[in-house]
């Protein structure tokens, strides 16, 4: 008998799903041997039980998509499918943060989510530069008594150098997008005098655009850093000094499919390509 070229083996290894047990080794927890990144996975990025906020959120993002103005148009372009606001809210409740900070606020739906999680003993700024788009979350603020939640237009400088004198630290801080046409280095710098030990950063897009990924590696070298976890759709940082300085990469379903793998499937052409769904309405 003749001796065969390949064993199965062998030519599993060349498959462009053979990593899928690296991508996905962290789910449920499995393989983690830090209680810290176990419990971040299993009761904040994977836990799926819902609060009384979640419905009343996205029953509220459904009304402003159903209007025909500039804020509907805006909300379906830039605000982050209900997963990802989930995650937001899990965050902040499970760390107990109490002062929290958005860079790039939008039509305010995600602020929502941020400011709810946090209560009302608790304060929510969300910076916003473009004026008049975090009026369309007036309403909800108005009947859910949202006191929490400020609303800060206008240049994000400005903005960050008056919570100086308001807030003896951050404890969350979401950068959602970042302020035109200023750079990340320039964010970072403005934020610094807010982030303390206990501080979390939750940075937007690490991966599509290059002044974001420039972002991302920045805040993976500092030395106070010291633990980070790529999400593919963000990247969370921790800077507890109580931690062991490590990075990590875990799977995290924001609500939109992530071609993963588009690279690797480019280079055999036998397997074809994925192309984008046109009926998904949120952003990358």
């Amino acid at each position: 008998m003749k001796k065969m070229l390949f064993s199965f083996p062998a030519l599993f290894s060349f498959s462009p799903f053979s990593s899928l047990p690296l991508l996905f080794r962290r789910r449920k927890g499995h393989g983690v041997h830090s209680p810290f990144i176990y419990n971040l996975i299993t009761k904040v990025i994977e836990e799926k039980s819902a609060f009384y906020a979640f419905e009343e959120i996205e029953n509220f993002r459904k009304k402003i998509l159903a209007e025909n103005n500039v804020w509907s148009e805006i909300t379906a372009k830039e605000i982050q499918p209900p997963n990802y606001g989930k995650f937001l809210f899990r965050m902040v409740h499970f760390f107990k943060c109490r002062n929290v900070i958005q860079i790039g606020g939008s039509t305010g739906i995600m602020s929502l989510y941020l400011a709810l999680a946090s209560g009302k003993q608790s304060q929510c700024y969300v910076l916003e530069e473009r004026p008049g788009l975090l009026s369309a979350i007036d309403d909800f603020i108005l009947a859910h008594h949202l006191k929490q939640l400020h609303g800060m237009p206008g240049a994000c400088e400005e903005n960050l150098k008056k919570l100086y004198l308001l807030l003896p630290g951050a404890d969350f801080i979401f950068i959602h997008s970042l302020p035109e046409p200023m750079g990340w280095e320039k964010v970072y710098v403005l934020c610094e005098p807010l982030i303390q030990k206990t501080s979390i950063v939750v940075l937007h897009n690490i991966r599509k655009h290059p002044e974001m990924k420039k972002g991302w590696r920045f805040l993976q070298d500092l030395p106070q850093t010291r633990v980070t976890m790529d999400l593919y759709v963000a990247g969370m940082v921790f800077f507890d000094d109580k931690l062991p300085k490590k990075h990590y990469k875990a799977y995290f379903n924001h609500g939109k499919k992530q071609n993963l793998y588009a690279n690797r499937r480019r280079r055999l052409h036998f397997i074809g390509r994925r192309t984008k769904s046109s009926k998904n309405q949120f952003p990358n």
